[in-house]
């Protein structure tokens, strides 16, 4: 008989601490160890699940702490779908959008139904699987892309559209089994069901209002205080989660989070929002993924093993030539088609919650909630390398896929993507740089800029510019800046840590962008080109007037090195 740990401790917040430090350590070991196979982190997590439960080899003194942890993962994840959901990039995307990722949808759920069927699955477990198959993890995909540089190709943007068009469906899906969680028997299933949506209709409204009157107004304030912005935005995540839950509107936490994310969308702040919020989900995150693995169960294994081999082949081959078909229709050349279906070949995350909502509701049983945790765990290891090698799988493929170019590329024939490269990026907007940007839309130069003042980001959005709020320094705000493309960066902050950080951060991601920072005295000067930089901005040396002139003459940046060394010789004399 196998022992399992579990230490006496003193009392219950001891345990809580010990049980924490045990999960962590596991969870920390296990993400070590997968990070060498370029596996993502949430598989060593449901790892350490399995490890705490069915595997028992440690037993939780207080199992019931992290669900409750857990769920405050899932409210913050749905949170961040909220926030995220940028119906901008849904619009540029237009009718290819909805079209394929309302079709992909269809075809594949029903395909998917078809399967579970076919191998011996009633009616409502083959539902809930044929569902959990279609959706993808974006946080998956969003990853493969980012490390391949491919997010603001072609297929990547595709990718991205119908992520976001399997988002609101999978909103929506939360709402359709919140209607039937409340059934009681005494009035129609499909009345509840629309009530339910009704009242999850009437608090979209409401808080549209909220998100275009109100927040911006207490954002405006809050943002000046990163501590208080973290605050006020988790106040609201949880306290309106927790409201929407309450008996008298039945609603559930997941869709309460989602709501709350999508109130503070269209804020400026909703960038510098998400780069606070992203560390404290991860971490609550982690918990839930752990609780999921805990819960797994490894009887009948010998029963489960050609239905887990079907439905990941399924979730691999199948789902990538729905995809490829669909945009072979739409006009798409194979080789757009199949690399979006790579791309988009593993199950999702939220996939996973909606498994655990229907296991709770007594929908399905424990058994097919595992099967499904195991295929995505397969289908996620798997698609990682599917899409790293998906050049070479096209190459090989490229003798059948040709078929499926319906319409010889029509499509990518007349479509002019627009993307930021070789863009010059302005770090701080004030003063200074409100000088630069006078300049840089006279010269009709591509640029981005970049301010952690929300009253000023909203003031150039309104006038039409590309304005990121957030804090250059997190990696996120970077990734949006797309300064791996970049060739110039122009900081007119005054924090000089703050600019050394940015500049050694920079070097790692874009060696030969050239870079202009703002130093306060000559000391900060000099070692602003001890750090390579190739020029430094002293207010009592060059103003913005003087800056905007280098930029307006043709020959300005041509000359930038000459003009370094002037400064130089002036400074050391």
């Amino acid at each position: 008989m196998k022992k399992t740990f579990r230490p006496k401790l003193k009392s219950n917040v001891h345990s809580i601490f010990f049980d924490l430090t045990i999960i962590f350590l596991l969870a920390g070991t296990a993400a070590f160890i997968v990070s060498f196979f370029k596996q993502p982190s949430l598989i060593a997590y449901i790892a350490t699940g399995v490890i705490i439960g069915p595997l028992g080899y440690y037993r939780l003194s207080e199992g019931d702490i992290l669900k409750g942890l857990s769920e405050l993962g899932i409210t913050l994840l749905l949170f961040m779908v909220g926030l995220d959901l940028d119906f901008s990039g849904l619009k540029k995307m237009g009718r290819v959008a909805l079209t394929a990722g309302l079709a992909q949808i269809v075809f594949t759920s029903a395909a998917g139904f078809g399967v579970a069927r076919l191998i011996g699955f009633d009616v409502v477990p083959a539902a809930y699987i044929a569902l959990a198959l279609t959706f993808s993890s974006g946080i998956i995909a969003v990853k493969l892309l980012n490390e391949k540089k491919d997010l603001h190709s072609l297929y990547g943007k595709l990718a991205v559209g119908i992520l976001l068009i399997q988002d609101l469906a999978i909103m929506l899906t939360l709402i359709l089994l919140t209607g039937t969680s409340i059934n009681d028997g005494s009035v129609p299933l499909w009345e509840n069901i629309f009530f339910t949506l009704v009242k999850t209709g009437v608090i979209a409204v409401i808080i549209i209002w909220l998100s275009t009157k109100v927040f911006p107004i207490i954002l405006r304030h809050a943002g000046k205080s990163d501590e208080l912005l973290l605050v006020c935005s988790l106040a609201w995540a949880l306290g309106f989660s927790a409201f929407v839950s309450l008996p008298f509107i039945g609603l559930n936490l997941e869709i309460g989070g989602f709501l709350a994310g999508l109130a503070l969308a269209n804020t400026a702040s909703h960038y510098q929002i998400g780069a606070r919020i992203k560390s404290l989900r991860d971490f609550f995150l982690i918990l839930f993924l752990i609780s999921l693995g805990s819960q797994l169960v490894f009887t009948r294994m010998d029963e489960l093993f050609s239905p887990i081999i079907i439905l990941s082949l399924f979730v691999l081959i199948a789902n990538p030539l729905i995809i490829l078909f669909i945009l072979g229709v739409l006009g798409y050349k194979p080789r757009t088609g199949l690399l979006t279906g790579l791309t988009l070949a593993q199950v999702s995350e939220f996939s996973l919650i909606i498994i655990g909502l229907g296991y709770k509701l007594e929908h399905i049983s424990q058994g097919v909630a595992s099967l499904v945790t195991i295929v995505t765990v397969i289908t996620m290891i798997v698609s990682s390398y599917l899409v790293t090698h998906a050049n070479a799988i096209y190459r090989i493929t490229q003798p059948f896929i040709k078929r499926f170019d319906f319409r010889k590329g029509k499509a990518e024939k007349s479509l002019q993507e627009i993307t930021f490269k070789n863009h010059i990026v302005l770090v701080g907007a004030h003063r200074l740089g409100s000088h630069l940007i006078h300049s840089l839309q006279k010269q009709q130069q591509d640029f981005i800029i970049i301010d952690h003042d929300p009253q000023i980001v909203e003031n150039y959005q309104k006038d039409g510019l590309v304005c990121i709020c957030g804090d250059v320094a997190d990696p996120y705000i970077q990734e949006l800046g797309n300064l791996d493309k970049a060739s110039l960066i122009i900081s007119t902050v005054p924090d000089f840590h703050d600019n050394l950080a940015l500049i050694e951060s920079i070097k790692t991601k874009n060696p030969r962008i050239k870079m202009i920072f703002a130093a306060h005295d000559e000391a900060e000067a000099l070692e602003l080109y001890d750090k390579k930089v190739d020029y430094a901005l002293l207010p009592h040396f060059i103003g913005g007037e003087h800056l905007a002139q280098i930029f307006e003459d043709k020959k300005g940046l041509a000359g930038l090195k000459k003009l370094k060394d002037n400064h130089l010789k002036t400074l050391r004399s």
